[in-house]
């Protein structure tokens, strides 16, 4: 979810090919921190952090970690790098990433895209993000999500995403994940997001969260 709010904000502002949801100038990067927890009794706390920063020629590297209550759920590093035509409205990257995941070594590869739209006077954008987590044994998840956003007048940025999973060891499941970004200030908003299973997952999840651009 977390990552998601990250692509969004990084991706809803100025041109797309500027500010999309890969490439970045070299010194650019985010921070965002979030927590997730059931409704409710707020029981099930997740939180994250992750990362980037780029490094030149649309080049991305960074971190992201996940703490679920008292365990450490993950801790990868990742690289991103974009391909095909730069400079249009469509943008393309190759990702890989390697670390730990649910206590095991893991790696992670991905590939994305991403298609800029207008709302009126206001940026929008379409994006299909699909990776792996494959562990050393041979089993891993494989998820997809495909997520549509645009940013209001004021600065605010809204989305919906279909997450869509295929774990090696349980049943797929689909969830629902709208969310919102409040500005703060520049380079910084307040996140306020929901997920909700559709199938084969029947929770409701609150995340909240802070990103910061730098």
């Amino acid at each position: 979810m977390l990552r998601i709010l990250v692509l969004l904000l990084a991706s809803a502002a100025g041109t797309l090919a500027a500010a999309s949801p890969w490439p970045m100038e070299k010194g650019e990067g985010q921070l965002c921190f979030s927590i997730e927890g059931k409704t409710g009794d707020g029981s099930g706390a997740y939180a994250t952090l992750y990362t980037e920063v780029g490094v030149g020629r649309g080049r991305v590297v960074g971190l992201d970690f996940g703490q679920a209550e008292d365990d450490l759920d993950k801790a990868v590093l990742f690289a991103r790098v974009p391909f095909g035509a730069r400079g249009g409205n469509i943008v393309q990257a190759w990702e890989m990433g390697v670390g730990m995941v649910g206590g095991e070594l893991a790696l992670r590869p991905g590939i994305s895209l991403g298609q800029g739209f207008q709302i009126g006077d206001s940026p929008g954008w379409v994006a299909l993000e699909s990776r792996a987590v494959i562990f050393e044994k041979g089993a891993g998840i494989f998820q997809t999500d495909l997520t549509v956003g645009a940013e209001t007048a004021r600065g605010n940025k809204w989305m919906v995403q279909l997450q869509m999973g295929a774990p090696s060891d349980h049943d797929p499941y689909v969830k629902l994940a709208p969310s919102f970004a409040f500005r703060q200030g520049k380079g910084r908003h307040l996140l306020l997001g929901a997920t909700a299973g559709l199938v084969n997952i029947d929770t409701v999840k609150i995340t909240f969260g802070l990103w910061q651009e730098f």
